[in-house]
């Protein structure tokens, strides 16, 4: 982690919702004004990491859409997908309560090391009728190694509400979906149709199943399990994608209208 001296200190920075690159294509994507907002503090406490100062920080970037009622169901959000078990009600009082919990812990560890806690939202899709957004999570608290994650945020904008898997594929053929999904992941990891899920993966009973952390893409239904999930923490995270013309016959006409209006 980068050494850095600072007091406590909070900072929310605007810059420009389509800094991709490739501008011509966000614009003729992108139906939802936002700009990306950057919030960030530190404890004043500065600790001895390895012979080099350092203090511990909550950094978070994501977006502000302009639109009243899907910014604060995106902000919501945020908070109980990233920490259900938790009453905070938004990033700023997240972020004071993470350095908080740090300046507590030093008081009480003779050899204490500095923190950290990154979140990084994106926006990846953005139509007429979809909202599809990726958090990358990135912490630190002490032990052997940090953790990281990748969680999926999926919205109806014609109803501004959230967009569950069951609005995607009905949860009557979820049966027919997970043997889908199954034969693909088998052939993605070199497992024939047998082969038992027990010596290498975490499945609850041994048997394969999808999880909810999915998102649309233009090729077809995307599922992540994040480390620890399946695998242990070495093997990292896996991707599964299933291609739409697989599942066309599963998927709600909602579904094939997002998918439709994919690029």
């Amino acid at each position: 982690m980068k050494a850095f001296y600072i007091t406590i200190f909070s900072v929310a920075i605007l810059s420009a919702c389509n800094q991709s690159g490739d501008k011509k294509k966000a614009v003729a994507v992108d139906t939802l004004n936002y700009v990306y907002k950057t919030y960030m503090l530190a404890s004043s406490n500065v600790v001895d990491n390895d012979g080099k100062k350092d203090t511990s920080y909550y950094k978070a970037i994501y977006p502000s859409f302009d639109k009243k009622e899907i910014n604060e169901l995106v902000s919501k959000q945020f908070i109980t997908n990233i920490n259900p078990d938790t009453q905070y009600n938004s990033i700023e009082e997240e972020g004071k309560a993470f350095i908080a919990n740090f300046d507590d812990f030093i008081k009480m560890d003779e050899y204490p090391r500095a923190w950290y806690s990154e979140l990084n939202a994106k926006v990846i899709q953005n139509t007429k009728n979809y909202l599809a957004l990726s958090i990358d999570l990135n912490n630190y608290t002490g032990g052997a190694h940090g953790n990281y994650s990748i969680l999926y945020l999926n919205y109806n904008l014609s109803k501004n509400d959230t967009l569950s898997l069951n609005d995607i594929i009905p949860q009557a053929k979820y049966a027919q979906l997970t043997k889908v999904g199954e034969e693909i992941f088998r052939k993605q990891e070199g497992l024939t149709s047998n082969q038992s899920l027990s010596d290498s993966y975490f499945f609850e009973d041994n048997l394969f199943h999808l999880n909810t952390n999915f998102t649309l893409t233009s090729k077809g239904l995307l599922f992540l399990y994040n480390i620890y999930e399946i695998k242990p923490y070495a093997a990292g995270s896996t991707e599964l994608l299933i291609p739409y013309q697989l599942i066309d016959s599963l998927m709600t006409d909602q579904g094939k209208l997002i998918q439709s209006q994919l690029k």
